[in-house]
């Protein structure tokens, strides 16, 4: 039998009311009690009725996810986060793949109101899709929708640190001696803030990008073009630094058939923290994004637009993990090294 919001109250030693506005994010309500809330609600498992919140608030209770495929991993675990977060809050999910074509992506923005109560976009908006005008009641919340920090926000975003993670990497790399490195990065009309960052780490690198073939070029092909790039144009190269694990699982399988030895001849890192890095010969050094961090902000912050928050757009950072594995540092075994 499915737990009530009375037991609930019953766990965590409060009114079914103060449950209710824990639910719905009333400030009047403590941090502390918040919490206790929140904690008996995971303990026994318990899910707000989407259906009597529509009927007293006049929302759907239901998200817009917009992306451009599932094929990504990244892309794939994080829409999985959002959906296991809303549906702690009561909320539900509905994804709406786009291709890359903006007129899609504008469709599922023109929706909030009448389909969805907010819209999450995941990555930046392709050319000729402009951002939608910031409504508050209406939220779009984009996750690492931008290149860079720079510049006033124009919509709720939650960002991972990725200047964080560029330096702790650079640190990573120096303190073995990999100077001589090759930036492997995604297509050039993609904004990408993480090879920013490490171009602005390594000015001197070589930066190769993939040809514009598809609306998500930084897959494992062409990581293993982009390497048999690298070796050819940069013989003196001793790291390929990927703005992507695909692209990195990729420049190790062109490593691995050439037979130079990983790191010893060529050391290899990428981003994302994908499983399949994890379980690579050798474990790929990489970042770890925290997507679990970033689903429930981004719910967090839609929670609290949809309660009344009428404040200005919002930029949410969300700190980063070096996990340094066998790529790098030759040893059988995998640290983690925070960016804070």
């Amino acid at each position: 039998m499915a737990p009530t919001m009375k037991e609930v109250a019953a766990r965590a030693g409060v009114s079914t009311k103060t449950v209710s506005r824990v639910v719905n994010h009333h400030p009047s309500i403590s941090d502390a009690v918040r919490e206790r809330v929140r904690r008996a609600i995971e303990e026994l498992g318990w899910t707000p009725n989407a259906h009597a919140r529509s009927l007293r608030t006049g929302r759907t209770g239901l998200i817009g996810l917009s992306l451009v495929d599932l094929k990504a991993p990244i892309t794939a675990r994080l829409a999985q986060a959002l959906v296991i977060e809303a549906e702690r809050e009561g909320l539900r999910v509905s994804i709406k793949p786009s291709r890359g074509r903006a007129e899609r992506i504008a469709q599922t923005f023109a929706s909030r109101g009448a389909l969805f109560d907010a819209v999450v976009h995941i990555g930046p908006l392709p050319r000729g899709c402009e951002p939608p005008a910031f409504t508050p009641e209406r939220p779009v919340v984009g996750l690492c929708p931008t290149s860079g920090p720079e510049g006033p926000a124009v919509l709720d975003s939650i960002d991972s640190d990725d200047a964080g993670a560029a330096s702790a990497l650079t640190r990573h790399l120096q303190r073995i001696h990999h100077h001589d490195v090759v930036l492997l990065g995604r297509e050039a009309e993609l904004p990408d803030a993480f090879l920013g960052e490490l171009i602005h780490s390594f000015p001197d690198a070589p930066v190769l990008r993939p040809g514009s073939r598809s609306t998500h070029a930084a897959d494992r092909a062409a990581g293993r073009t982009l390497a048999a790039l690298a070796l050819e144009r940069h013989p003196w190269a001793r790291a390929l630094v990927c703005a992507d694990d695909e692209l990195a699982i990729g420049a190790l399988s062109l490593l691995h058939d050439r037979q130079l030895e990983v790191p010893a001849q060529v050391a290899l890192t990428g981003y994302g923290n994908i499983d399949d890095g994890r379980f690579s010969t050798p474990s790929l050094t990489t970042v770890d994004l925290d997507l679990p961090e970033i689903a429930r902000r981004a719910i967090e912050l839609i929670s609290r637009r949809t309660a009344g928050d009428r404040s200005a757009p919002q930029r949410v950072v969300v700190p980063t993990t070096l996990i340094r594995a066998e790529s790098t540092l030759g040893a059988s075994h995998v640290e983690h090294w925070g960016t804070r």
